[in-house]
C-alpha cells in the first residue's frame, strides 16, 4: 500500500484529532498514514493562555466529552471508534491522570481552557512527531507539498518534504477589518489575553473615568473580553459594539447540536440557509451561560452598530481622546462618535492567514474567497488549480457546521483522512 504523508500546520485540537485517528487506523488497519505537525509555540498554544487568545482560565463552552473523538462513528474501519476512545478520549486522559473519579464528583465539570490544552499534548505525545518552528512556506512540486519553517530552538531555515496534503488549522491572527492605529490604549482579540495585559487595559482604562471601554464585536471574542475586564474590576461603563441587534445567546439544545454531525440535514439545506445556521450558532453567538454572566453586570451595555475607524480627536493627536465612529443599521448613511477609554478590536481572526505561505499563483486564486468556500470539497480541501490538497477546515462551514468549532471533532478527522485512507488502500 502507498504511503500517505499529512502536513498540520497547528498543534491545536483539530491536530489532535487527525493525529490520533491517524494512529489508531495504523495499528488497526495497518494502513501507511503517517501525520506531522508544525507548531511555532507550544501544543495547545492558543488554549493555554501563554501565547494570547484567552487567558487559559475560562472554561470551554463545550462538555469534556465532546473531546477529538467525538461523535465516535467513524466508518473508516471497523473497531475504530472503540480504539480511539480507549486511547484518546478526554475519559482516557483524565484516567492516566488519576482525576477521573475526582471529575465526576464535582459533576463533570467543562475543563478550562488550559487544562484542554493540556489534554491536546498528552493526545499529540502518542500520536504524531511535532516540528516546533514558525511555517515560512508551502511549495508543491510533483504532486507533493513541502513545507519550510525556521527551527524553534536554533532559528535555522529547515524543510521537510514528500506530503500528500496539507491541513491549516487554528484561528490566524487578529483580523485587520479596520484601520490600524497605533495608541497604547488600544488592545486585539489576542494579545489582550497576554499575561499582564488584561491589568494593563483596566489600569489606562482608569485613567479616563467617564469615557467607557468600547468592545467591537459581538461574538463569543467579544463576550469573553467583557467578562475579562469585570474580573479585573475595570469601573468604567463597558460598551459592546457589535453589527448584529444583540448578543444572542446560544444554548445547549439538542435540536442545535444534532446538526452538526448529521450530514443529511446539512444537505438539506440552502447556501443561505446554511450561512444563517452557522453565522446564528458558531460565529454570531454567544454560549448562554456567559450572556447570562453578563447580565448580571449592570455596568455593560450593548449597541447596534458597524464600527467604522477607531482615531484621534483631535485628529492625529496620539494624546488625543480616543473616538470610535460607526454606523447603525437605521441609519447606514450617518456616522456616529463614541469616545472611549479604551478600545478591544474583539471582531475576529482571519482564517486565510496562510494566503502568504504560498506561491503567488495559488494565493491569487485564494483572494476569491466566495467561490473557494462554496466550492470546497467534501474533504475540506480548496479548490486550487494545479497542486495537491490543502484543507482548510476554518473556512469549511459551507461543508458542515461543525468544522470550525469543537463540535465534532471526529467528524472533522473522518472527512480530512477519508481520501488518504482510500488513496493508502489502492
Amino acid at each position: 500500500m502507498p504511503e500517505q504523508r499529512l502536513a498540520i500546520i497547528g498543534g491545536g485540537p483539530k491536530a489532535a484529532a487527525i493525529a490520533a485517528k491517524a494512529a489508531c487506523l495504523r495499528d488497526l488497519a495497518e494502513l501507511p498514514l503517517e501525520v506531522v505537525i508544525f507548531e511555532r509555540h507550544e501544543i495547545g498554544a492558543a488554549w493555554s493562555g501563554n501565547h494570547g487568545y484567552t487567558d487559559g482560565q475560562q472554561r470551554l463552552c463545550t462538555p469534556a466529552e465532546r473531546d477529538i473523538g467525538f461523535p465516535y462513528d467513524s466508518q473508516l474501519a471497523d473497531g475504530l471508534g472503540s480504539e480511539l476512545q480507549v486511547r484518546f478520549s478526554w475519559m482516557a486522559y483524565a484516567i492516566a491522570k488519576g482525576s477521573y473519579g475526582d471529575w465526576v464528583d464535582r459533576g463533570r465539570p467543562k475543563p478550562t481552557h488550559r487544562e484542554f490544552a493540556d489534554y491536546i499534548a498528552w493526545c499529540i505525545e502518542d500520536a504524531a512527531p511535532v516540528r516546533f518552528g514558525e511555517v515560512t512556506a508551502l511549495k508543491h512540486r510533483f504532486g507533493r507539498w513541502s513545507v519550510s519553517y525556521s527551527d524553534l530552538a536554533t532559528g535555522s531555515p529547515k524543510r521537510e518534504s514528500g506530503f500528500d496534503g496539507i491541513i491549516v488549522t487554528g484561528p490566524g491572527p487578529q483580523s485587520t477589518r479596520l484601520p490600524q492605529v497605533a495608541d497604547h490604549r488600544i488592545f486585539d482579540g489576542v494579545g489582550l489575553w497576554l499575561p499582564g495585559i488584561v491589568v494593563a487595559a483596566a489600569q489606562r482604562a482608569a485613567e479616563s473615568p467617564d469615557d467607557p471601554v468600547v468592545i467591537i464585536g459581538s461574538g463569543g471574542t467579544a463576550a469573553a473580553t467583557a467578562a475579562a475586564l469585570v474580573r479585573a474590576q475595570v469601573q468604567n461603563e463597558i460598551i459592546v459594539l457589535g453589527n448584529q441587534a444583540a448578543l444572542y445567546a446560544r444554548a445547549d439544545s439538542y435540536f442545535e447540536n444534532r446538526a452538526f454531525r448529521d450530514p443529511k440535514f446539512w444537505s438539506a439545506l440552502s447556501a443561505g440557509d446554511r450561512r444563517i445556521f452557522s453565522d446564528r450558532l458558531t460565529r454570531g453567538a454567544v454560549w448562554s451561560n456567559v450572556v447570562d454572566l453578563l447580565a448580571q453586570v449592570d455596568t455593560i451595555d450593548y449597541l447596534q452598530g458597524e464600527a467604522i475607524r477607531v482615531r484621534h480627536d483631535p485628529v492625529g493627536d496620539p494624546a488625543g481622546v480616543l473616538m470610535v465612529d460607526y454606523r447603525t443599521s437605521a441609519d447606514p448613511d450617518g456616522v456616529i462618535a463614541q469616545p472611549a477609554s479604551v478600545v478591544i478590536d474583539a471582531t475576529g481572526f482571519d482564517p486565510w492567514w496562510f494566503r502568504s505561505l504560498l506561491s503567488k499563483t495559488l494565493a491569487d486564486q485564494t483572494l476569491r474567497e466566495p467561490v473557494m468556500r462554496s466550492t470546497m470539497a467534501s474533504d475540506l480541501s480548496l479548490p486550487l488549480t494545479g497542486a495537491p490538497r490543502l484543507h482548510v477546515p476554518m473556512v469549511g462551514q459551507a461543508v458542515g457546521p461543525a468544522y470550525n468549532s469543537l463540535m465534532a471533532l471526529g467528524s472533522l478527522s473522518d472527512v480530512i483522512l477519508r481520501p488518504y485512507v482510500e488513496a493508502a488502500l489502492t
